[in-house]
């Protein structure tokens, strides 16, 4: 069980991160050729999530990218129980797993918390056993995510100054 001020630290730091990418959502869907996202998280979840264990790991939390896939293409051959399960089924997702929880920033456009912090073993997340994701779209997401990096590290914005409750966290 990870202790009550580690989860609040891990909180503070997600919803920080929260609030910092959201307006680049924004910047990655405007470069998107396709339907407007639903919520400005959708098809962001690899590259935010690669971020936010950065950031985790940047203040000496054991992060580490996370994803699930349970098909490579809508008519392709099923992969399994993988990704987030939501009320239409098992979608494509990336989250970060940190010590005993699972912090998902992402997990909105599934209809969760923007700031969506869990058991490690909940039951809607379920890690494949490889990233699916083409070499050129893991470089890609990893472009962004340093693209951005500097304006994180550059951030006035501490955590500890935001207000949490302002997202809901279950831990189960």
């Amino acid at each position: 069980m990870t202790p009550p001020t580690e989860l609040a630290a891990i909180r503070n730091l997600a919803t920080a991160a929260h609030l910092f990418v959201e307006p680049i959502w924004l910047e990655w869907n405007s470069a998107w050729n396709g339907d407007a996202p639903v919520t400005p998280s959708q098809w962001t979840c690899g590259r935010t999530s690669l971020f936010l264990s950065r950031a985790l790991a940047a203040e000496g939390f054991e992060a580490s990218w996370a994803s699930g896939t349970p098909s490579l293409s809508s008519s392709g051959p099923e992969l399994g129980d993988f990704g987030f399960l939501s009320d239409a089924g098992w979608q494509s997702h990336a989250w970060v797993e940190c010590g005993n929880v699972i912090v998902d920033i992402t997990a909105d456009q599934f209809g969760a918390p923007p700031v969506h912090i869990v058991d490690r073993y909940d039951r809607r997340y379920s890690k494949g056993d490889r990233d699916t994701a083409l070499p050129e779209f893991i470089r890609a997401r990893q472009r962004a995510v340093d693209e951005i990096w500097p304006r994180w590290r550059c951030n006035s914005r501490k955590p500890s100054t935001l207000i949490p409750e302002m997202f809901a966290y279950t831990a189960e």
